[in-house]
């Protein structure tokens, strides 16, 4: 069965997590904003568990795995180490459990394939308009998928099967971008290339079933 066009991803931060991620940013902002920074002086764009949950709600994390793409703000501003000094704490709606946002220390892009594109496909976030010094985006669905082949643990491979379900990414858009992104990996190319074939085996043997 062909796959049908896909569905224009859209990020939902009106639950906790997300809510709980939104003041995480804008902590900082209010820090750049106090530096006088200039708008969009930083970006950054966000992947992992945190970027799932705000396109599918098909699990919440408690680490924010994230990048400062740009920064053009003096060096003495450590801005990693702010993020991660303000953790935020949120009731997950499921569990009634107070949980603690942190943003990761150690996250980084290079730990799996990253398509070059990938910032060009992110979605910004609302509530870091133009005029803030601080802009926010969220990984497109895709690349999301693309840089968890990398580890591959059996949370990641449920977080691409998740996206894909979501109809936000086309499993040919996914073969195509990812093996770009594998060809200039500087890893082991054979691993995230095997969990490639696996993960898209899977899901068109799922949804040839469903369609019967």
């Amino acid at each position: 069965m062909a796959e049908q066009d896909a569905i224009t991803p859209s990020v939902n931060t009106s639950k906790a997590m997300g809510q709980a991620l939104i003041s995480m940013f804008k902590s900082l902002e209010a820090e750049l904003v106090l530096e006088s920074a200039e708008p969009g002086a930083v970006k950054i764009i966000v992947f992992g568990g945190c970027a799932v949950h705000l396109y599918t709600n098909h699990r919440f994390s408690t680490d924010v795995d994230a990048e400062i793409y740009e920064a053009n703000v003096p060096e003495a501003l450590h801005l990693q180490t702010m993020l991660a000094q303000i953790p935020e704490q949120f009731v997950d709606e499921q569990s009634g459990r107070l949980m603690e946002l942190n943003y990761d220390l150690q996250y980084n892009t290079s730990f799996g394939p990253i398509h070059e594109d990938y910032w060009d496909r992110s979605i910004p976030l609302a509530e870091f308009p133009i005029e803030s010094p601080l802009y926010v985006h969220i990984a497109a669905p895709i690349d999301i998928a693309i840089s968890k082949l990398g580890r591959a643990t059996e949370q990641d491979i449920s977080d691409v099967m998740a996206l894909l379900r979501s109809g936000f990414i086309l499993s040919a858009d996914f073969h195509r971008l990812a093996l770009q992104a594998i060809d200039v990996y500087v890893g082991n190319k054979e691993p995230p290339t095997s969990v490639l074939t696996q993960i898209l085996e899977d899901y068109l043997e799922s949804t040839d079933e469903e369609s019967r």
